[in-house]
């Protein structure tokens, strides 16, 4: 889609080059691209291709075998197969006959028995060689007579068609298997961004660059391959129904444009259409592959059979550039917009207006269809969506979606909608039209968005290049991808530095855990030290409590001695004086004992916290050091897998260097071949000249001896009297005059034998 309101950002911002590897030459990137790299083919083709038509070879089949029944003047099943134009009908059933695909054409299966009913019923199958004949026509696009064209299919394209799946394809959804993921162009940053698409079934996220695109896993953000579009940029991106091929659109502007369909798998291109004169900048192809439509400033819609690639219908009634393109999933319509607010309905088959859908007030810039076939949702920079029931031709919804402006609209499996606008949002909405969660991040004009078939993840970019993906449950998980994303070079180079940087912040954490262990070694002695001191503390006021305890029981025996013994006064008071003072002596020696464990135990909780203060240091260096080394796993990994990316790449230009070697030594051959050709050719046409000059010659010999014979002839009757002379002379003229005559006819049978054999111009 382009974007004519801003001034369009300069197509290379930065370093704008092509990054492929330099053993890899111009003409194996030719090859890969799929532009032709070799300019003797158009002169060294094989020979022709023997043409097969309907009025010289098909049509006796089918009189012999088939008009009996199948007829315009008694048509079983409504299908006629005596004249061009009722075999391309076909009958009640539909289509009998697919152009270029014999195996997905009904009557070549019913004929050659490998469907039934039988054909020709009740009998044998035709001859084989007459089988063969109806294949070969199929194969080279049914021609109706010497004047028409062999069409032939590619046999991937005939292969697209014979895999279409309107629904979810059996197995796992179609996933790049075997894209490079070096980028064609890589810039500082990218141009706005104008083309997105998300894959109906699989979580795969296309992005248009600058001659290529780009696809990224929806979930993870991880980048899966890169699609070159040598053609230009690309405007619109579009995913078959099931999935497995994308169509691009694009070109250069005011110079050409065209779309190619690709094989999301294998990067294969399968077919290319379109010959324009500007950008292509909308374009679909039909539910069931068989055509292709693309549009734009040229204000036509050009419709194309896809395996052909000739165009089939031209629909014009649009006044100003075509922004949007779609066939409804059920195949039935196909709707396209503009940039005068026109919203046309077309019957797809037919190419008949089906309905012109009136409502918006500003260019209506995105069109989608919803699953079911019977809503169109439209994008409008008068800043509503609109839905619009088909049925019935009218509207049935609008909302004003986005200040100054809405972009983009795209729909997913259940009906909800994503949508992008001037405001820099991309929203989701529900069938409905009420808004669910709003998606923020972009920094300029949103252009474009893309949600998956899931509805899980929603893409969008902006007018500074900007992409994310988001994930619809949690609008904070955000995932940053380019449009132009560096090479391998520069991401092997990145995941070097990621590594080096991490692992030096391992080796500090090493050494912060080798000290924070020291230390706790250390204060763990001292603590067991002063564990050891408080213990034999504590065992020393444990023997003075004891001492203490006796003393005062001796105390006590002493006062109840002096009690009784009066007379004994002096003495017991002499014994109890010495006894108080070792009790007061005593008593001292406990308050200093008592003193020094409290010391001691408040000394042994301090080393006690010092000791948990650097067991927490510890165990967080330890944690630290846990998650760096998981850090520098994860770097390790990312540097192991773009050294394989790099290996993969070079040995891919290694085999496209092989291939362009071989396909260069074929052209030698043939260039050979083809002036030994030339040069018998010539040699041929010499001896044809010196054939027809004798000819001629024998030609003049021949009436001269007819004049001869006849003025003989005149003589004879004028002079009887010299017949006896003139018999001799008249019999060897005779003889002369077979000879010529026999030389003559000799002579034109040669010419003609050499005509038949090599093909001379009459």
């Amino acid at each position: 889609m382009i974007h004519p309101t801003k001034t369009s950002s300069p197509p290379s911002l930065g370093v704008r080059a092509l990054r492929w590897i330099g053993s890899a030459t111009p003409l194996a990137f030719g090859l890969l691209c799929g532009v032709s790299a070799n300019p003797l083919r158009s002169m060294a083709d094989e020979p022709a291709e023997k043409k097969i038509t309907f009025d010289d070879h098909i049509k006796p089949i089918f009189r012999e075998h088939c008009t009996a029944c199948h007829a315009e003047g008694d048509k079983a099943s409504d299908l006629a197969l005596d004249t061009y134009t009722g075999v391309m009908a076909g009958g009640s059933s539909g289509d009998v006959i697919a152009s270029g695909n014999p195996g997905g054409s009904r009557l070549y299966a019913l004929v050659n028995h490998s469907e039934r009913p039988f054909m020709p019923p009740d009998e044998d199958a035709i001859a084989k060689e007459k089988q063969d004949l109806l294949k070969l026509w199929i194969e080279q696009g049914m021609p109706e007579n010497s004047g028409s064209k062999i069409k032939r299919a590619s046999s991937a394209a005939t292969a697209m068609l014979g895999t279409v799946s309107l629904g979810k394809p059996d197995g796992p959804p179609p996933m790049p298997e075997s894209l490079l993921a070096q980028p064609v162009v890589e810039t500082e940053r990218s141009a706005a961004i104008a083309a997105m698409a998300a894959s109906p079934w699989a979580p795969l996220i296309a992005v248009g660059g600058q001659e290529q695109v780009v696809l990224y896993h929806a979930q993870s953000g991880e980048l899966l391959g890169v699609l070159p579009f040598p053609e230009g940029e690309p405007q619109s991106l579009t995913f078959t129904r099931d999935g497995k091929q994308l169509l691009i659109a694009g070109g250069k502007h005011s110079h050409s444009g065209c779309a190619v369909l690709v094989d999301i798998a294998t990067g294969e291109r399968i077919t290319k259409v379109g010959d324009e004169l500007d950008t292509v900048l909308a374009a679909d192809i039909s539910p069931d592959k068989k055509r292709i439509a693309i549009a734009g400033p040229q204000k036509i819609i050009r419709i194309f059979d896809s395996l052909s690639g000739e165009q089939v219908q031209e629909l014009k009634k649009h006044t100003d550039w075509i922004f949007a393109l779609r066939f409804s999933p059920d195949g039935v319509l196909l709707a396209s917009s503009d940039r005068s607010n026109g919203l046309i309905v077309w019957e797809a088959d037919s190419g008949l207006l089906y309905a012109e859908l009136a409502g918006h007030k500003g260019e209506i810039r995105a069109i989608d269809f919803r699953a079911d076939s019977n809503v169109l949702a439209s994008a409008s920079l008068d800043g509503t969506i609109k839905l619009w029931d088909m049925p019935e031709s009218k509207e049935i919804k609008s909302w004003n979606a986005h200040g100054g402006g809405a972009t983009a609209v795209a729909y997913a499996h259940d009906g909800s909608l994503a949508s992008a606008g001037r405001d820099s949002k991309i929203k989701w909405w529900n069938a409905a039209g009420e808004l669910q969660k709003e998606f923020s991040g972009l920094s300029e004009t949103a252009l474009e968005v893309a949600l998956t078939g899931d509805a899980a993840q929603i893409a969008g970019g902006d007018w500074n290049g900007k992409v994310q993906i988001w994930q619809t449950a949690d609008p904070e998980q955000v995932q940053l991808i380019a449009a132009n994303p560096p090479s391998i070079e520069s991401r092997l180079e990145a995941a070097k530095q990621s590594f080096l940087a991490i692992e030096t912040e391992v080796t500090t954490l090493h050494q912060v855990a080798e000290k924070s262990q020291l230390a706790t070694t250390e204060a763990q002695q001292a603590l067991a030290a002063l564990q050891a001191t408080a213990s034999n503390s504590q065992k020393s006021l444990a023997g003075a409590q004891s001492e203490l305890t006796e003393l005062t029981a001796q105390s006590t025996t002493r006062q109840a001695q002096v009690a009784e013994l009066e007379a004994a006064l002096a003495a017991a008071k002499e014994a109890l004086l010495k006894v108080n003072e070792a009790t007061k002596l005593k008593r001292s020696q406990v308050a200093e004992l008592d003193a020094l464990v409290k010391q001691q135990m408040t000394e042994v909780a301090a080393k006690e916290a010092t000791q948990a203060t650097l067991l927490a240091a510890s165990q967080t260096a330890a944690q630290s050091l846990a998650q760096k080394q998981a850090q520098m796993e994860l770097a390790r990994a990312a540097l192991e897998k773009a050294a394989a990316e790099k290996l993969a790449l070079e040995q891919k230009a290694a085999e496209l260097n092989t291939a362009a070697q071989t396909a260069a030594a074929a052209a030698g051959k043939l260039t050979e071949q083809l002036a030994a050709a030339v040069e018998e050719q010539d040699q041929r046409s010499a001896k044809m000249q010196e054939m027809a000059v004798r000819l001629e010659a024998l030609n003049q010999q021949l009436a001269s001896l007819q004049a001869q014979a006849k003025q003989a002839a005149e003589e004879q009757s004028a002079a009887q009297s010299a017949l006896t002379d003139q018999q001799t002379m008249t019999s060897q003229l005779q003889a002369e005059l077979e000879a010529a005559e026999q030389a003559a006819v000799e002579a034109q049978q040669q010419l003609d034998l050499f005509n038949q054999a090599y093909k001379a111009p009459q």
